[in-house]
């Protein structure tokens, strides 16, 4: 249960973050970096996270394991897409301010 929560809120902070940043990412004048793109019009496909955790929690093959693997998954998923998703927020700014 602890791995779907923490999946799920991964899933969720690109969702409440990163409308803040499409208007400023509309009237940018580059190209968006594809890691942006991803979380700008596709933040969507984040949602398969806690469908994973949920899946290696009732399928994995070594039942003793299943809550283990799917707090780990869970874990792991929130611990990448913080810095992910600071990442991508950002290489656009500094897109702009490279020397041409």
């Amino acid at each position: 249960m602890t791995g779907i929560l923490m999946a799920a809120t991964a899933a969720a902070i690109p969702v409440l973050i990163v409308p803040h940043f499409r208007q400023m990412f509309a009237s940018l004048d580059v190209e968006l970096p594809f890691i942006t793109r991803l979380f700008v019009y596709y933040n969507a496909v984040f949602w398969l996270l806690p469908l994973l955790s949920l899946c290696a929690g009732f399928y994995w093959p070594t039942p003793h394991r299943r809550a283990w693997v799917s707090c780990l998954i869970g874990g792991i998923s929130l611990a990448v897409m913080i810095p992910l998703l600071v990442a991508a927020v950002y290489l656009p700014i500094f897109q702009i301010e490279a020397p041409i």
